[in-house]
């Protein structure tokens, strides 16, 4: 018979592969990818299909069938061989198949026929065959599955990339970041690694071994540049998840890292996930770790608990651009999030109390999120709402479920829980994606998304209209003053505390930081020194830089007196500089101090430390402020690369649009379009050109695209009432983008 079989094997190679292998391997990845597909695309799924699903019987023989055509291997042993696989790896394989095969072979002795889906009634019952000790069959099936999806997961990641690793340039069996556009296919070296036709190598073996702060840096470098971990990076990833100890989690770069991976709204999930497949999430999180392969016995969960955490990540990205409901209902309250990582932080700990077992995990979650807060050393605002987020991840549902929305007591008591807006956004935010992460169709409906719109509606007007909250926000305000005050340093004098508070808005106090609020201080307090000490100085404005190389930016805040074109010439200086402006926040004080904080990164996505960039910005926005007409135009010219985008028209269209009911004072317009140099400075003179007074503004640049929102007023200070105006306004603004 085997003298047969070796006869048929070579006559069918000659025949049938020879001169066709890369047809070959296109198809069985293109089969691969539509069985993953049709499986749930995931290991984790409550009824998994244990021969054609993610990390299934199906894809260690893929596996092999791809290494027979491609290099000759006919077996495992040969892949190590091959130096492909560690002798350790090979053994975890080949366990995790006869795993898969023992329970394919069961579940055709209980079912007395063939049958691949491992359902929760046969899971008990296999449990039991496999003689699981543990005294109920809950746990006994708890057990049975977490062995399951540990070792399948390991199966599909493993033969993923070894079969990514072997097909080379083929098309991958997996969507690389499929909703975000590639940037340049050009090979470009980067901290340690290769960047080509978006996927990331090491560029030595010893690049980890040189920095292990690559093995944190890595996530962000791939999610700043839209580009894929490469076969052998992961490989190399996957075998060092040791390095990741108590000592490397509490470093202050670590900690830089993870809070800006974290904080770039619609590319999170794709990176955690990519940390999780590899070993490291639960690394760089142990609060994390219990919730890998703990099942779920819950009606409405289809996944485990580690693949719900990571699908609701998702859903935040995927509400960012959403062009259709439910999600595009969301994206107004995402885009304008000011601490975005709050939101996915709390999104990653709010089920982490569920491997305790109690009856309350949402507390046990909030215990959690104090030690990672207390780690990553989060503070005032940022560590009461990280908290408040994941104790009352419920809370919202709940009330919308059970609750008479129609009562007002119901709302007050509503709003004395959230107590702010920033707190109900993103409680809203996390609630739609929580409920919409589960994977299961009966868990959300058109009548329940009904349900949190009228609760969030009518709680906002409370917070903004019952003196009871305002006096909540006004009281947090001089708290804030009071322990600016308390540690006040030798140069300011407490007027000046004083007079900052009296002289923003309650807007400002609410979305910027206390350290941000500090910082602001101490940097008026040095531009109204220079304006006193030099008589000619009443022109230029006072700069400060801060570097954060670890997240890949550095901050820009300019202090100057208010006048007319203040954010062009800014815009328009660092456009000349070719430098990135990620995001932006602007604000007035009524003493005519205009306050601007920019997020600058290089066209490599890298803090600005080079000196000669600093100086170059710096000579350039000295000049405009000194020039009345100054033409940024012929400084372009000279300076600035070529427009380019991520995008085209066709794939983000341009939206200007107007907002008369988010503010009483100020008119709001709200900008998308895809993001390029000088972009900023295009709208900026459109506004001035229109004879419009920019009064604040929140940029944001999200995945290529510019997310912007600028609060206006009229020559006299009010709100902009002509139509005309608004309509010549949008019109002009329009014609600056498509220039």
């Amino acid at each position: 018979m085997n003298l047969f079989f070796a006869e048929f094997e070579k006559t069918f190679e000659r025949r049938c592969l020879r001169g066709h292998e890369k047809e070959y391997l296109e198809w069985r990845l293109a089969d691969q990818r539509d069985r993953h597909e049709k499986a749930g695309n995931t290991v984790f799924l409550q009824e998994p299909n244990v021969k054609n699903g993610c990390g299934g019987l199906r894809d260690y023989q893929n596996l092999l069938w791809i290494a027979k055509v491609k290099r000759g291997l006919s077996s495992t042993q040969e892949f190590v061989d091959a130096q492909l696989l560690t002798p350790t790896e090979r053994k975890q394989l080949d366990r995790a198949y006869d795993f898969l095969l023992r329970i394919r072979t069961e579940l055709h002795y209980q079912q007395k026929r063939s049958g691949d889906i491992l359902t929760l009634r046969l899971q008990g019952q296999i449990a039991g065959s496999f003689n699981y000790q543990h005294r109920t069959i809950l746990r006994r099936m708890e057990a049975f599955m977490r062995d399951y999806y540990e070792r399948t997961s390991f199966l599909f990641n493993l033969t993923d990339t070894l079969c990514n690793r072997l097909c080379g340039g083929l098309k991958s069996t997996r969507a690389r970041w499929a909703f975000l556009p590639f940037r340049a296919t050009r090979r470009e070296e980067i901290d340690g690694f290769v960047l080509e036709n978006g996927e990331l190598e090491a560029l030595t073996t010893t690049t980890f071994g040189d920095d292990p702060l690559r093995l944190v840096r890595v996530f962000l470098l791939a999610q700043q540049h839209n580009a894929e971990l490469g076969p052998e990076l992961k490989l190399r990833l996957r075998r060092r998840p040791y390095m990741i100890d108590r000592h490397f989690i509490y470093q202050t770069a670590v900690r830089d890292t993870l809070l800006a991976i974290l904080s770039r709204k619609g590319q999170v999930g794709h990176a955690l996930r990519t940390m999780h497949e590899l070993g490291f999430l639960g690394r760089f999180f142990p609060e994390f770790r219990p919730l890998t392969c703990l099942v779920q016995h819950e009606f409405f969960h289809r996944y485990t608990a580690d693949e719900h955490t990571l699908v609701c990540i998702e859903m935040l990205d995927k509400i960012i651009d959403a062009k259709e409901p439910p999600f595009s209902k969301y994206r107004a309250l995402l885009q304008a999030t000011a601490r975005p990582h709050i939101l996915y932080l709390a999104m990653l700990l709010h089920d982490t109390g569920k491997s305790e077992n109690g009856r309350n995990h949402a507390e046990a979650s909030a215990i959690n999120a104090v030690r990672v807060a207390r780690r990553l050393r989060l503070k005032g605002t940022d560590l009461s709402t990280l908290i408040f987020l994941v104790d009352h991840h419920l809370t919202m549902s709940e009330i919308a479920r059970r609750k008479n929305l129609d009562n007002e007591e119901t709302i007050v008591e509503f709003a004395r829980v959230v107590q702010t807006q920033e707190r109900l956004d993103l409680l809203m935010l996390l609630t739609f994606a929580d409920t919409h992460g589960t994977g299961s169709g009966r868990s959300y409906s058109d009548w329940k998304d009904l349900l949190l719109w009228q609760l969030y509606h009518r709680t906002t007007l409370a917070l903004s209209g019952i003196k009871e909250f305002v006096a909540v926000a006004e009281q947090t305000r001089i708290e804030i003053q009071e322990r600016l005050l308390k540690n006040l340093d030798g140069k300011l004098d407490p007027g000046e505390i004083l007079a900052h508070f009296e002289n923003l808005p309650p807007g400002y106090f609410e979305s910027v930081s206390e350290e941000l609020i500090r910082e602001h201080i101490s940097i008026v307090h040095d531009f109204l020194q220079y304006q006193i000490s030099h008589d000619d100085a009443s022109l230029q404005p006072s700069i400060n830089w801060r570097d954060f190389p670890e997240q890949g930016y550095s901050e820009v805040i300019v202090v100057t007196w208010d006048r007319e074109r203040i954010f062009a010439r800014i815009t328009g200086a660092f456009a000349a500089c070719n430098l990135t402006i990620l995001k932006a926040d602007i604000y007035t004080r009524a003493d005519d101090i205009a306050i601007e904080t920019h997020y600058i990164a290089t066209d490599r996505l890298e803090a600005v430390t080079d000196p000669r960039d600093r100086a170059a910005f710096e000579k350039i926005l000295f000049q405009a402020m000194s020039t009345e007409q100054f033409d940024f135009n012929t400084v372009f010219a000279k300076r600035t690369k070529p427009r380019s985008s991520i995008y085209d028209a066709s794939e983000l269209p341009t939206k200007v649009s107007i907002d008369q009911r988010a503010s009483r004072n100020h008119t709001l317009l709200d900008i998308q379009t895809a993001d390029y140099p000088g972009l900023l400075y295009r709208i900026a003179c459109a506004i001035a050109d229109t004879g419009l007074n920019l009064v604040s503004a929140r940029v944001t640049t999200e995945k290529g695209a510019a997310l912007d929102t600028f609060y206006l007023c009229d020559g006299d200070g009010k709100k902009i009432e002509s139509e005309e105006v608004l309509s010549s306004l949008t019109q002009e603004i329009r014609k600056r983008i498509a220039e």
